[in-house]
């Protein structure tokens, strides 16, 4: 039963004709319905969870007197004007939105943020799960809503101090989930947004709401990576993703969930051999088998009376040291049953062994076999083996990759190719680092300092129509090497250095428990967004000491 609810909205957005999800809508219901039913949800917690969905109120705002509908209303900002409003009564209400004034949009947009930048702990905790803008945290969530807030702020005359105080304030509270380090990352992006288009220079701010792209030209179906947006004085609009800081992660989460997540989105870039050999190696099931075999073989040499001579020959001081606590050592202390399970584990029964059997014949073995103990961690990294297996094997499966990077990094989009951008009434995008305390910025400038004057070459060829931008791609996607040991993804440059920008790694965190899967930035990339060059020869002295700090511990962990 897959529950990652990210995932699930994601997939969600895929099935429904607009890409945005509407519990409202009947038919986006019923693929919602559709999918639970893939996902091995049980019928009645789906019809539950639908029904919840359903459940919708029109509220008026009490500070602005604005009608709108919500899944949970909150009693302190919000009248009740109906409780489970009907699909006519919010279709009307969607009507009357339609003929709002620009002025009108942006304040329900502006309202929207000041929910978010001021929600709280105990709030969530009535509300349950609930939808919000992106498939954030809440505390993200608010990071978001401070960087919008400080820039209305700063268009009303406040300075970046008088900023930091407010939101400092917010972020103090006990029950509020922005937090002084979101708000020092906003603060950060704050300044590197005044740097790159000037903060003066905003006409317009919206997060990325129906009322606030509507306000602003841009398309409410689009599909786009952007937090918010920001309309100039030119009228031009600027999407922006925000991160907190250079620490980013492409995929983050359970394997099994961010492999789906992944392989969904190398469908595109990968031909279908290739991508059905890749979805066998990055499969759980394999990764499961692969682990009960290694057990079976690290156990098959011990009698129930070894395992049991072993559990009683422990110190305490052994038994603190691996936390093997009462409820591990009476697992072992049953070794009969328990070998059982291990020598009954096959490939059509991988599950054989609970969690807590797993974690504490582990613990057992790396106190009392050091052989067994390396061959069972072997299993930590069998899945990124498998995966780096098959991209070094074929060349259409590692470029098929290395055009997921790309596109994860939103290079196109930040270059002002992509046509879809333009179309939808975005002008350009940038990917904002809240990395204080001056913040950082991907953009045209860095990315030729990343990939040098040969891609400037190509990019302008592009621009003139001498080169087709899949012709950039290419070229950009020949630049891409996987270091197939350590799991980094390296950037090489014409002057032939090779900067680690990316890695994947899978791993268990502990013997029993699910592996995950991490595809984030390196420590090098979030320094050298910081210092605003890929190349290091450009650095001083103190970057270089921190990158080598960094790098250490990296190979550390």
């Amino acid at each position: 039963m897959i529950t990652d609810l990210k995932q699930i909205v994601k997939e969600w957005g895929y099935r429904v004709d607009n890409s945005k999800p509407d519990p409202s809508n009947s038919t986006h219901k019923y693929k919602l319905y559709e999918l639970l039913i893939e996902y091995k949800w049980p019928l009645q917690v789906i019809d539950e969870l639908i029904q919840n969905l359903s459940e919708v109120d029109i509220v008026k705002n009490k500070k602005s007197g604005n009608v709108y509908p919500v899944r949970t209303h909150n009693p302190d900002t919000q009248d009740l004007i109906k409780k489970d409003a009907s699909e006519d009564d919010i279709e009307k209400i969607k009507k009357d939105k339609e003929s709002e004034s620009k002025e009108e949009l942006l304040t329900s947009d502006h309202e929207t943020v000041d929910d978010a930048l001021r929600y709280t702990k105990s709030q969530a905790k009535k509300d349950g799960k609930r939808e919000g803008v992106g498939l954030g945290t809440d505390t993200s969530r608010a990071g978001e809503a401070a960087v919008h807030t400080g820039i209305r702020m700063f268009k009303t005359g406040a300075s970046f101090e008088e900023i930091e105080e407010e939101l400092m304030k917010i972020a103090n509270e006990d029950d509020t989930f922005l937090n002084p380090k979101w708000v020092k990352s906003a603060m950060a992006t704050l300044k590197a947004i005044d740097k790159k288009m000037g903060l003066k220079n905003i006409e317009d701010v919206a997060w990325d709401t129906d009322e606030g792209r509507r306000a602003i030209g841009v398309d409410p179906k689009l599909k786009t990576s952007s937090d918010m947006f920001v309309r100039t004085k030119e009228g031009v609009n600027i999407g922006i993703s925000l991160k907190q800081d250079g620490r980013v992660f492409l995929n983050n989460g359970g394997w099994d969930e961010q492999s789906a997540l992944l392989l969904n989105n190398l469908k595109e870039v990968m031909p279908p051999d290739e991508h059905k050999k890749i979805s066998e190696a990055m499969s759980i099931k394999a990764y499961n088998k692969d682990r009960a075999e290694r057990f079976k073989q690290a156990y098959k040499k011990y009698s129930p009376e070894d395992v049991l001579k072993m559990v009683n020959s422990l110190t305490p001081e052994e038994i603190k040291k691996e936390k093997l606590s009462e409820k591990y050592l009476d697992i072992l202390r049953n070794p009969e049953k328990l070998l059982e399970k291990v020598r009954l584990a096959s490939t059509e029964k991988p599950n054989n062994l609970s969690g807590d059997e797993m974690k504490a014949l582990h613990r057992l073995m790396k106190l009392r076999d050091k052989e067994g103990d390396r061959h069972i961690r072997e299993s930590d990294n069998v899945l990124s083996k498998k995966t780096f297996a098959v991209l070094n094997s074929s060349e259409a499966a590692k470029k098929g990759m290395n055009r997921h990077v790309l596109r994860a990094m939103h290079v196109f989009d930040a270059l002002g190719l992509n046509q879809t951008l333009s179309e939808g009434g975005v002008d350009s995008f940038v990917t904002m680092y809240g990395i204080p305390p001056d913040g950082s910025t991907l953009d045209e400038e860095n990315l030729v300092s990343l990939f040098g004057s040969k891609f400037q070459q190509v990019l302008a060829d592009v621009r003139n129509g001498d080169a087709d931008p899949e012709e950039l791609e290419e070229m950009l996607a020949d630049q891409i090497e996987i270091d197939y040991e350590s799991g980094e993804i390296l950037f090489k440059h014409e002057d032939g250095g090779k900067y680690p920008l990316f890695y994947l790694n899978g791993r268990a965190r502990g013997i029993g428990t699910s592996p995950v899967m991490e595809l984030g930035q390196t420590s090098f990339m979030a320094l050298a967004l910081k210092v605003g060059s890929f190349d290091t020869s450009t650095w001083d002295d103190k970057d270089i000491k921190k990158l080598e700090k960094l790098l250490k511990k990296d190979r550390e962990e």
